[in-house]
């Protein structure tokens, strides 16, 4: 077979133990394999020599780099647990006290959530130092150091307090959302990675089909859920390459295949 460029990206297929796809992607920006085979300088010796070479244990690694963010993959890579259902947001937002509206808060209604009640706090901005000033929650007719909220989130005050700027924090839900949960003991389940993908071969200008098969991978390494202004994050998982068990798919035990239709 000639040398082949692998200048391509294709499919990643992630399966369970037992059979079932559990993660599918189609824009992954990078895949790696590193096959490593090292050897250890071991001193002394019946041979006569100064020293022998003692192979060490293999340290296979393989790596996908995926350019988004999904709760799959913080299963996969730190053994985080996904979990849906109703969420709660911490929101800080500023606004102006209008003298005829007050401030309404804006999250929950762009987003479709629900304000959680007695979870505000109100700030005055002073003009001159930038000062946060708190108000003091009131039930009804609130002072000039006071404020007064509905059950939706509209803040009034006293008017001495019109066309001031206010910081509030508070907390809102959301049905139907999900949570990834992470403990601090957390830890993978192996899975089988396939990467499908197509090289050109620069002699002929045909495809070639190929395919890399991880039969067992423990997800580890580092998920980046940073977020920095106009950058994409780009998640790079590293994958362990463990023996896997003889089965009937795998019935010689491999633990990495690479195939090439050419």
């Amino acid at each position: 077979m000639r040398p082949l460029v692998f200048d391509g990206v294709g499919t990643v297929s992630v399966y369970q133990s037992d059979g079932t796809l559990k993660y599918l992607d189609d824009k992954i920006s990078k895949v790696s394999l590193q096959l490593q085979l090292d050897w250890q300088k071991v001193m002394g010796g019946e041979s006569g020599y100064a020293f022998h070479y003692t192979a060490q244990d293999l340290a296979d690694k393989a790596s996908i780099e995926i350019p988004r963010f999904s709760t799959i993959l913080a299963e996969l890579s730190q053994g985080a647990e996904t979990e849906r259902g109703s969420v709660k947001f911490d929101e800080t937002e500023t606004g102006v006290l209008d003298p005829t509206n007050g401030y309404t808060v804006k999250a929950p209604t762009k987003y479709g959530g629900t304000f959680v009640a007695a979870t505000d706090k109100v700030f005055l901005i002073d003009a001159e130092t930038g000062e946060l000033v708190p108000l003091t929650r009131a039930a009804s007719a609130p002072t000039a150091v006071q404020y007064m909220i509905t059950a939706a989130g509209k803040v009034t005050s006293d008017a001495a307090n019109n066309g001031k700027v206010i910081v509030i924090t508070y907390s809102w839900t959301k049905d139907d959302s999900t949570k990834s949960k992470l403990s601090g003991k957390r830890r993978p389940k192996p899975f089988k990675l396939v990467h499908r993908f197509e090289l050109v071969d620069d002699v002929s200008g045909n495809p070639v089909p190929c395919q890399l098969t991880i039969w067992k991978a423990l997800g580890g390494g580092t998920l980046d859920v940073s977020q920095e202004r106009k950058k994409p994050t780009t998640n790079t998982m590293t994958l362990e390459i463990m023996e896997p068990d003889v089965s009937a798919e795998n019935p010689d035990g491999i633990a990495v295949e690479l195939i090439f239709g050419i």
